[in-house]
Formats: structure tokens, C-alpha cells, sequence
């Protein structure tokens, strides 16, 4: 996620309930829909290299399967969802973005389990068919993250007045949220300036719709330095986090409700990991040095992390390891599958594509053949 600077940033995007036509802000937890198990050495083999050829056509999504999506890196308008065995299950284009691939990049924000997508004007449904179109989107309006049943998509809008001659003007901070086929709506205003931050502003971290809550980080001079949490029904805070005295970059679970704090070493190393909730500060784990978290899994019971040149998945709680790789290299995305300890990892260094792998949390992995582009998706970091 991005973070809010100086600008007149505008919306940053929501979601809300397409299949009934209302939103329900808090509701029971949902589970995965199943997809096969893999076994250990499973690889797919019907996953192409991607190529300067066309992408090639899996047909439509099929309903009720979780499926994540990667672009194809010759025509990056053309997604391919796998799902959680590696399997590819579908091909969606999205054409309105055509033309626009020097410029999109991963720009393309993925809906948990495929069903939809976003991308500066334009929202999609998981078909890749048009719902909503809103204004050519301002510097700052890609700052929006996707709940993780798909229903909303939450942001934060930073209005700034007109500046007299002296430079002073005035800014207001306010929680949005949207459905995929509706204009966002201001949930409430959560913070007054009376003047115009220069270096510092607000982004979205989490945003959940069974929890009722988003999480907003406050940047300053690019780095997160402390969190508010809100009610996404009405606004109201609930919650504060302040990064602590000598801690190192947080890592915040998809959901928001925790998060892994190091503590820094000499020359910027890891010396120690505190994993606690964010609101009433319980600590979960403690984690020695050398340890450096990467990501969550979507339930918050696993964890990805870098033990030395050993990549792990780690049960939190109990620091288990149930997954290691000692050849991966660096990892440049953990992607979490929700209300699962399922996760994508993608491995950068490929000119700009990443090979991608699958692990569960019994210890089984699978990686997709060729590489990709990754868009954006629930879970996602760092």
C-alpha cells in the first residue's frame, strides 16, 4: 500500500456487496472454498512459460473456487487464475486497460479469491467486465486495499484547502469506502490539520469487513510511525499503535489486528521480533535474533520469515516451522490466501517478473512454471 503525501489526494477505493446489493459491515468468518491438495514435489505442468504469445484461454472463472491472479508479462491486460493447487482455472482480460501497460505495472489490485479487480478509474467484476468507471484517478488514488471477502474496498481521502499567499492552508483526513459498482462514500473524518503537512500523511493498511475495522498508518518522512484503527461502519476509533523507540519496519498481519515489531541490532540487523495484537497490545511471540518477518498467512497463525539465508513458514504462536527452503531467493511479495494459513510467495530478480510458489501450512509447496507479474492483491507485502 502506498502512503499519502503532500498532495490533493483524492479517493482511494472500497467495496461493498454486489451479490444482495447492501453492505453488512461485520459478519460471520467465512471459510476457503477448497482446491486441491498438492503433494510435496507437486509442480504444475500445465502452467506455460509465458511468452511474447498470447495468453492462453482457461476460460472463465468458475464459480465458488478461490483463485489467485498473475499477469501475463507479454500482455500484463490478461490475468491468469491458479488455484491453491497450482492449477490454472481461468483467463480474464481486462481491455479497458489496454494500451496502458508501460504504465499500469502491478497497478492492478486483486480482489482476494478472484472476484475482482481495480485499477485507477476502472473496477472490475471477477469476469473482467466493467462496474464502476470513476474520475481519472489523482496522484494518491491507488492508495485502496480490497477487504478480504472482495465486498469493499477502503481508503483514505486527504483534502487540502486553498493556500493563501503565506503558504498556510488546512487538510482533513477521512476514512472512504465503496462498493465495486458505486462512487466511494466518506465514512467519517478522523483528523483536522491546521496546516499543510509536507512529509507526512496517512495510508491504508488493512481492511476488514468480519472485524468491522480498517487499519490507517501514519507516515512521516516515508516510514510508518504509528497506526489508528476505525470502525469501517461508522468511523468511530477504536484503537491506537505506536511504533516503539529503536523498532525496525512493522510487518501488520492482512486483517490488521496484529503485528510483528523488530527490534534493530547493530548495522540495522534484527536483534529481536515481538509479535503482539494492536489493539491492547497482547504479545503473542517473541522471536530471537536473525529472525525477520515478511508476511502473514490470512488466518494469522503463520508467518513468513527469513531465518538467515533460509526462508521459513513459522507457526506464530509456537515458532514451529512447518516449510523451509534454503535455495529461494529474495522474496519480493507474500501473498495470503484469507481465512487461511495457505500463501504465494514471489521471487523477484527476473527483470521485473517473479517465479511464483505455493506453500501450505502441512508443509507442501508447488511452483507455477515461467514467470509473472504480480498485481497488488489482499495480503500482500511487503
Amino acid at each position: 500500500m502506498g502512503h499519502i503525501g503532500r498532495v490533493l489526494v483524492t479517493l482511494v477505493t472500497l467495496v461493498a456487496c454486489v451479490a444482495c446489493g447492501t453492505t453488512t459491515l461485520a459478519g460471520a468468518r467465512p471459510t476457503p472454498s477448497q482446491s486441491p491438495s498438492p503433494s510435496a514435489i507437486a509442480r504444475p505442468t500445465s502452467s506455460p512459460t509465458p511468452t511474447a504469445t498470447p495468453a492462453p484461454d482457461y476460460g472463465p472463472p468458475p464459480p465458488g473456487v478461490d483463485l489467485f491472479y498473475v499477469q501475463w508479462p507479454a500482455t500484463p491486460t490478461w490475468l491468469i487464475g491458479f488455484d491453491w493447487s497450482g492449477r490454472p482455472r481461468a483467463t480474464v482480460h481486462l481491455k479497458e486497460l489496454d494500451g496502458q501497460a508501460e504504465t499500469i505495472g502491478s497497478g492492478i489490485l486483486a480482489a482476494p479469491n478472484g472476484t475482482g479487480f481495480a485499477s485507477g478509474a476502472y473496477t472490475f467484476d471477477r469476469l473482467g467486465h466493467v462496474i464502476y468507471q470513476g474520475a481519472p484517478p489523482n496522484k494518491g488514488n491507488l492508495l485502496s486495499t480490497w477487504s478480504e471477502d472482495g465486498q469493499l474496498l477502503c481508503g483514505v481521502q486527504e483534502q487540502v484547502s486553498a493556500m493563501d499567499s503565506q503558504g498556510n492552508g488546512t487538510t482533513d483526513y477521512y476514512l472512504v469506502r465503496r462498493s465495486p459498482s458505486g462512487p466511494p462514500v466518506q465514512v467519517r473524518k478522523f483528523l483536522h490539520l491546521n496546516f499543510v503537512p509536507g512529509d507526512s500523511g496517512y495510508g491504508l493498511a488493512a481492511c476488514s469487513h468480519w472485524l468491522d475495522r480498517a487499519l490507517l498508518t501514519k507516515t512521516v518522512c516515508c516510514s510508518v510511525q504509528g497506526a489508528l484503527v476505525l470502525r469501517l461502519s461508522d468511523g468511530a476509533q477504536v484503537g491506537t499503535w505506536t511504533r516503539g523507540v529503536g523498532v525496525g519496519l512493522p510487518v501488520f498481519s492482512p486483517d490488521g489486528q496484529e503485528v510483528a515489531e523488530p527490534a534493530l541490532g547493530a548495522y540495522g540487523t534484527t536483534s529481536s521480533t515481538t509479535v503482539r495484537l494492536i489493539l491492547g497490545g497482547t504479545v503473542l511471540a517473541r522471536y530471537g535474533p536473525g529472525i525477520d518477518f515478511l508476511g502473514f498467512s490470512g488466518d494469522n497463525r503463520f508467518a513468513v520469515v527469513a531465518a538467515g539465508p533460509q526462508l521459513q513458514l513459522v507457526e506464530v504462536s509456537t515458532r514451529r516451522v512447518v516449510w523451509r527452503d534454503s535455495t529461494a531467493p529474495k522474496v519480493a511479495r507474500v501473498i495470503a490466501r484469507p481465512f487461511s494459513g495457505d500463501v504465494v510467495l514471489a521471487f523477484g530478480g527476473n527483470g521485473g517478473a517473479d517465479t511464483i510458489e505455493i506453500v501450505h501450512p502441512d508443509g507442501t509447496s508447488s511452483a507455477l512454471d515461467g514467470t509473472w507479474l504480480v498485481p497488488m492483491s489482499w495480503g500482500s507485502s511487503p
